[in-house]
């Protein structure tokens, strides 16, 4: 499993704000979608169903807040939710000092 940090500055700390707020809205027009919020930005998404999820991804995206990508990542399990996509967001123009540490299981 690969693991990301990144530093957390005062716009990151808004946009985890705005995007925690729209979390609940969001996910009540998504049937069957988990939807989480991490400090550093991190959207989590969860489900059963891997179409679902990137198409929940576009909307999230198309809907705003602006943010930009900066990294994802996929992930697929045997227990419910079956598969997790993670959009690690930042808000535009930030400046970003990803720091990867990769750690094979």
């Amino acid at each position: 499993m690969e693991k990301v940090e990144m530093m957390i500055d005062s716009g990151t700390a808004t946009l985890v704000e705005e995007l925690r707020e729209r979390a609940g809205a969001f996910v009540n027009s998504h049937v069957d979608l988990w939807v989480t919020v991490e400090d550093d930005g991190t959207l989590i998404l969860a489900g059963q169903d891997p179409t679902a999820l990137f198409q929940a991804a576009a909307d999230w995206l198309e809907q705003g807040p602006a943010c930009t990508v900066v990294d994802t990542r996929w992930g697929c399990g045997t227990t419910e939710p079956a598969f997790t996509l993670c959009l690690f967001l930042r808000p535009p123009g930030a400046e970003l000092t990803p720091q990867r540490t990769a750690e094979r299981v």
